[in-house]
């Protein structure tokens, strides 16, 4: 057996595992009983393989998707929660700026989890449009229009235009979004 190769592969499968799923996933400790062993511990090659097919089957079919949503959804609220702190503090346009970021990654996140084309710099307009189409329909006219104007405020907050939004304004922004993520991410 080349020890290097081995290990190269051991690794690098290692690593994959842990972008798909996070290090107590089932795969990933089944993978490192058999394929990186130990003191005492056998090496297997085949189960170690076998988990690698295992973990692609369930990847392709979906049953990832539930994971990285769940953690999108963790990392969007914690930005909410900064955003609602800055909100409280009075820092209205910091505020608006971190309400449209978590708005517009947390957009792309469930786009790419329902299989929508996205530019590699997709802005948050385009985004809002692509998701609204008819044949897309995952979120509403109405809601379109409350995203866009959260995306107009975020803009004049982020490149130096005319911030002219009450905290009332910022606040129901902070909570449309908020409405959002429950139902995006049906948290």
């Amino acid at each position: 057996m080349d020890i290097v190769s081995f290990t190269q592969w051991s690794t690098s499968s290692l690593n994959l595992l842990d972008k798909l799923s996070i290090s107590s996933n089932r795969f990933v400790k089944q993978f490192e009983n058999w394929a990186v062993g130990g003191p005492g511990l056998q090496m297997n090659i085949g189960a170690s393989l076998g988990i690698l097919l295992s973990a692609k089957d369930e990847y392709l079919k979906g049953m990832a998707v539930d994971y990285h949503l769940s953690v999108s959804s963790a990392v969007f609220s914690g930005i909410l929660d900064e955003a609602f702190y800055l909100l409280e503090k009075k820092y209205l346009r910091a505020s608006a700026v971190l309400i449209g970021a978590a708005l517009e990654e947390s957009l792309k996140t469930y786009a790419k989890a329902n299989s929508i084309e996205l530019a590699q710099k997709e802005t948050l307009t385009p985004l809002i449009d692509k998701m609204r189409k008819k044949e897309v329909q995952l979120i509403t006219e109405f809601e379109a229009k409350n995203l866009q104007a959260i995306a107009n405020m975020r803009n004049d907050a982020a490149h130096g235009g005319d911030f002219n939004y009450t905290e009332k304004q910022v606040h129901e922004s902070y909570l449309k979004v908020e409405e959002l993520f429950q139902r995006l991410f049906k948290r």
